[in-house]
């Protein structure tokens, strides 16, 4: 499934919807729905938040695949790039609202994976559950 949003918040449900759709229609036994949709939406509020500012016209792509025994969502911006070194949780013990997205993201997934896009710029992060 490949669909595009717009990096509006309130598009972040249409992502959970079809997620769920998704994981619904293929059967997929092999991963826990909740957690999933979680570390999904994290990674596209990410986007939304620093490859984008928080501006709510740019475009998202995002793709949800079956490649046996895995489920692979991948999310490609085409905002701004930032170091990957940089792309890491912050201290758990430095208890404050916010800023646990990555921690839930790579606590969650099997395997995360961020690229560089050269054409077009932007990140693609691929989501290995």
């Amino acid at each position: 499934m490949n669909f595009s949003i717009l990096s509006d918040p309130s598009n972040l449900k249409i992502v959970r919807d079809h997620l769920k759709s998704f994981i619904k229609e293929k059967g997929f036994q092999k991963v826990d729905r909740d957690s999933v949709i979680l570390a999904t939406d994290e990674a596209v509020q990410n986007v939304i938040r620093y490859a984008y500012n928080l501006e709510k016209d740019k475009k998202i792509d995002v793709t949800f695949e079956v490649k046996d025994p895995n489920l692979i969502i991948q999310i490609r911006d085409y905002g701004k790039q930032v170091p990957i070194e940089q792309i890491k949780p912050r201290e758990l013990d430095d208890v404050k609202p916010g800023g646990l997205g990555v921690h839930f993201i790579r606590n969650i997934c099997e395997k995360v994976d961020y690229q560089h896009m050269d054409e077009g710029g932007g990140t693609k992060l691929t989501l290995t559950f």
